[in-house]
């Protein structure tokens, strides 16, 4: 029976650290699932490996990984481009020198943020109902749209400096999510 509640136990700790959207809770998660597994290692008469289990997994491990994530901040940008079929190296390549790599390096340099990228070419109303990224970058026929909600301070960071980060930015619109119903975008 304590057999069958350990393996539970496993199992569920180890499905929730790979299915949870906070990483700090997945670290959390991976900590208690060591612990189970020492209480594992002790139950079947191992206590040399249920000490260096607790030691390392549950302790040392635990800490630097939350030590990682704290100073780690990631700023996810998304990339739509409904016009492509299938991304290559010439459709990024066509935003990246003139958008994507100024934000880039704007980010790394004055906001502390490890930028995560990431490109897709579904329409941008199902991206923005499914997915939760910190600034869309839409590029429709010569214009390109950036949106981004009015609360996140570094959206306005970005639009305050918008001539510093983005040098050719006259097709460039801003649009805020929080501000603008579903009719009323990319118009």
């Amino acid at each position: 029976m304590f057999q069958t509640f350990l393996l539970i136990a496993l199992l569920v700790f180890a499905s929730f650290a790979v299915f949870s959207d906070n990483i700090k809770r997945s670290v959390i998660y991976l900590g208690v699932f060591s612990l189970v597994t020492a209480v594992t290692y002790l139950h079947y008469n191992a206590p040399d490996v249920a000490l260096a289990e607790a030691a390392i997994g549950v302790g040392l491990s635990t800490v630097m990984y939350l030590v990682a994530t704290k100073k780690l901040s990631i700023y996810d940008i998304c990339y739509v481009n409904e016009d492509v079929e299938t991304f290559n190296d010439q459709s990024i390549g066509e935003i990246m020198d003139t958008v994507v790599r100024p934000l880039e390096r704007f980010l790394e340099r004055t906001e502390d943020f490890e930028p995560q990228l990431a490109y897709t070419n579904h329409p941008i109303e199902q991206i923005m109902q499914e997915d939760d990224h910190d600034i869309y970058i839409h590029r429709k026929g010569d214009l390109t749209y950036l949106y981004g909600n009015k609360s996140d301070q570094v959206f306005q960071d970005i639009v305050a400096n918008m001539h510093e980060v983005i040098r050719d930015n006259q097709d460039i619109r801003v649009i805020y999510i929080d501000e603008v119903t579903d009719s009323e975008r990319d118009e």
